[in-house]
């Protein structure tokens, strides 16, 4: 299949139209856009109180155990990683 001159010449016509058209596009895009708002705050909520750190009370752990899950998990969002969950249990 070979395609004659004039053939070639109306495709490469309609194909620059084509491209025209969506740079046209994007301009109206990119100059309709909201500007991007940065995010500038801290993302841990202090839903409840800090269990504090463990104090060696075997008798007092399970309660510490357990208010530090929970503060754990209402400041998930706070974490970037496991690591500074560890930290964060640890310190």
């Amino acid at each position: 299949m070979s395609l004659q001159p004039q053939d070639v010449n109306a495709l490469l016509h309609n194909m620059r139209q084509q491209i025209l058209a969506l740079t046209t596009q994007l301009a109206e895009l990119w100059a309709n856009s909201t500007p991007s708002v940065e995010k500038k705050f801290n993302k841990k909520v202090k839903v409840i109180a800090d269990p504090g750190t463990f104090e060696g009370d075997r008798a007092q752990f399970t309660e510490w155990w357990i208010k530090l899950q929970i503060w754990v998990k209402a400041n998930w969002d706070a974490f970037a990683d496991n690591f500074e969950v560890a930290t964060a249990v640890l310190s």
